[in-house]
């Protein structure tokens, strides 16, 4: 008992002296442990596709329509056949980047440094939150109807995203998603990010 003991210690002591030799020699020798990372296309591909669609920027828009149609002859108008209202209108419209179309040409990685090819940015939706009819006044022989309010709402989208556009809403989208996606890619490593768009 009292031998096997004392071979125990003697091992646990070798092991001891093994490791504080081997500290030593790396704490004055001045060799520094480094981590080596490797982080394939691949994977990162993975990881940046789980976000799928990046939508980076939202607008907002209040619209006032003031809708009128009446029956006319040439540039003669019939008689009690005009039809009016106003129409008040919230929306919202998004941009945003799609990462799911990535593929492993898009992306460059050397070292410390990535490279990601993006496709432009896009209105990813384009949604009304709110409208209301004020001062509607029907023809009598032309009466407001559903088809006045869906021809009226079809007509705000086509101007709602023109809207967008003019207010540069693809380039925001885009400066946005740069800007997230290099602070995630930093977050992974990397030091060095240029990001495109084709």
């Amino acid at each position: 008992m009292i031998k096997h003991m004392s071979r125990t210690v003697k091992v646990v002591i070798s092991a001891v002296g093994l490791a504080l030799i081997i500290f030593l020699f790396f704490s004055f020798s001045g060799f520094k442990l480094t981590r080596n990372e490797q982080l394939s296309v691949t994977g990162l591909l993975t990881e940046i596709k789980q976000i799928s669609q990046l939508n980076t920027v939202e607008m907002y828009f209040n619209e006032i329509l003031d809708y009128s149609e009446s029956l006319q002859i040439g540039d003669f108008v019939i008689p009690f056949t005009e039809k009016k209202f106003i129409f008040v209108i919230e929306a919202k419209v998004q941009s945003g980047v799609d990462l799911s179309t990535l593929t492993e040409d898009d992306v460059e990685i050397v070292d410390n440094k990535i490279t990601l090819r993006l496709n432009h940015a896009e209105i990813t939706s384009k949604e009304i939150l709110k409208y209301q009819a004020y001062d509607e006044k029907d023809g009598l022989f032309n009466r407001v109807s559903s088809e006045d309010t869906l021809k009226t709402l079809n007509e705000f989208n086509v101007r709602l995203e023109n809207q967008a556009l003019e207010k540069d809403i693809l380039t925001i989208a885009e400066d946005n998603a740069r800007i997230a996606l290099t602070g995630f890619l930093r977050l992974l490593g990397f030091e060095e990010i240029f990001i495109t768009f084709e």
